[in-house]
């Protein structure tokens, strides 16, 4: 009997040892140091950070494309992925100069690069250096015939330069390629305004309005249009919405040659003045003179349009 109860003692207490050992196991869980989290880019290998992505930083992808650069592992044409991937986060960060350091090792790797000559040639327009961007747009076209931003694009380029009729042609073969393609009906609209075709302009711009409502480019150049084509209050109406929209369009269009109309009032009556062609940027003076006008636009919800111009080419999945 002595020994029964000596084992059932013994036994209690292993029963309240255990249970004080997962006590103190739950609050060292509960209460202990906090274990560092992860950022979501450090959960991420670098050939995930190099394709970048909705949901990856600029920086990020800079990051992931040095690394892999830096590595000595990759491949020749892997590499070209990766310094072009890192020429696409540089121009996500306006870094222009860097943007194009990279294209150009890109294509030093890989000469044949089609995506590379073109981002640079946007990134060298971009850059004021549209004679280069012409080069580059041209060498792509040499192995993307049928890409219409390629053609968009050289065609503002030869803008630049005061080539009109070139522009034109490349802004036609665009719209032949992609009747669609809001850079070429855009900038069109913007030449059409400039040689005073004003009909022309209106019909690009309008179709170029029926697929981004919030292109203000072409709601302030179809105003341009309207006026001078005789539809005052339309033109006036377009405009006062293009600058509720973005109060910069007006500088904007402006050294693009498009500067806004010079109206002015004499006896009650408004008189309009032929545009004059230019190039240039404009001059100090070039201020909104358009009369204001009685019409109320509606508000408007939607986001300003920094520009519809040809856009880069995405970063390409690393390893494709």
């Amino acid at each position: 009997m002595t020994r029964l109860s000596a084992v059932l003692a013994f036994a209690i207490v292993v029963v309240l040892v255990a249970g004080d050992a997962d006590a103190r196991r739950s609050r060292s869980k509960s209460h202990g140091s906090a274990q560092p989290v992860e950022s979501a880019s450090e959960k991420r290998d670098d050939n995930t950070l190099c394709d970048g992505g909705m949901m990856i930083t600029s920086d990020d992808q800079i990051k992931g494309c040095t690394a892999l650069v830096k590595s000595g592992r990759l491949s020749r044409e892997r590499k070209a992925v990766a310094l072009y991937n890192r020429g696409n986060a540089y121009v996500g960060k306006n870094d222009f100069g860097r943007a194009i350091h990279d294209y150009t090792d890109a294509l030093a790797v890989k000469t044949d690069y089609a995506q590379a000559y073109f981002n640079r040639a946007v990134a060298y327009r971009i850059s004021g250096e549209p004679q280069l961007a012409i080069s580059d747009y041209t060498s792509a076209l040499m192995y993307l015939p049928n890409d219409a931003d390629a053609f968009a694009g050289r065609g503002t380029a030869y803008v630049k330069i005061g080539k009109h009729d070139k522009a034109l042609e490349d802004f036609d073969r665009a719209l032949k390629i992609q009747p669609g393609n809001l850079g070429a009906l855009t900038q069109r609209g913007h030449a059409n305004v400039r040689t005073q075709q004003w009909a022309p302009a209106i019909t690009d711009y309008d179709a170029a309005l029926a697929i981004s409502t919030a292109n203000v480019e072409a709601i302030y150049g179809r105003g341009v249009a309207r006026i001078y084509a005789g539809d005052l209050l339309g033109g006036q109406t377009d405009m006062t919405t293009a600058l509720t929209i973005d109060s910069s369009v007006t500088a904007r269009m402006t050294s693009q040659g498009i500067p806004p109309p010079q109206i002015r009032t004499a006896t009650g009556s408004q008189r309009q003045q032929t545009p004059a062609m230019q190039t240039n940027a404009p001059p100090p003076d070039a201020a909104q003179t358009v009369a204001p006008t009685t019409a109320t636009p509606p508000a408007s919800t939607v986001k300003p349009e920094a520009s519809a111009e040809p856009p880069v080419h995405r970063s390409t999945a690393f390893g494709q």
